[in-house]
């Protein structure tokens, strides 16, 4: 199943790329996020950035994605490895549980848009699990699409808050 998510930011592609790095925003977007969040490498040259992030989203004890795994802690790994000159990057998340069964990988992409920068995400999410899987592929996309929806509201707030008035 793919997912496509375009939401543009008003500042330069630079300093959205130097705000999508960095590890104070980030440490506040995964908490209002409601994303425990584990830095596991930042890699950082003149031409690429490859940063792993661990995240265990916080789960209402009474949603179906407890109930389902228990005491079992659903988490994922994002794997981003991003061109500076292209300003494209590639991305996978690898989830801790049914690792063979799930795949969810895509782009990155950081555009000029009038006065500002667009963020351009596009993956695709495939399950194998017979008979669920076609369902499991549509929660994880309906997930995703609400995870950048409040991120881009997060990032708004932020970017208003450290405007200088």
């Amino acid at each position: 199943m793919k997912v496509a998510i375009e939401d543009t930011f008003e500042l330069t592609c630079d300093a959205y790329e130097a705000l999508y790095f960095d590890e104070p925003f980030n440490i506040a977007l995964g908490d209002a996020l409601g994303l425990g969040r584990e830095l596991l490498r930042l890699d950082r040259t003149a031409d690429r950035i490859i940063r792993h992030v661990r995240c265990e989203p916080k789960q209402d004890p009474d949603s179906p994605a407890k109930q389902a795994f228990g005491t079992s802690r659903a988490s994922f790994v994002e794997e981003l490895d991003y061109d500076r000159r292209t300003r494209r990057g590639t991305w996978q998340t690898v989830p801790n549980l049914f690792v063979e069964r799930v795949t969810n990988r895509g782009t990155l992409e950081l555009a000029p848009a009038g006065r500002g920068v667009k963020r351009i995400v596009r993956g695709e999410v495939k399950v194998s699990l017979f008979g669920f899987g076609r369902l499991v592929e549509k929660m994880i996309v309906a997930e995703i699409e609400k995870s950048y929806a409040s991120a881009a509201r997060f990032t708004a707030a932020w970017l208003a808050r450290e405007t200088p008035r």
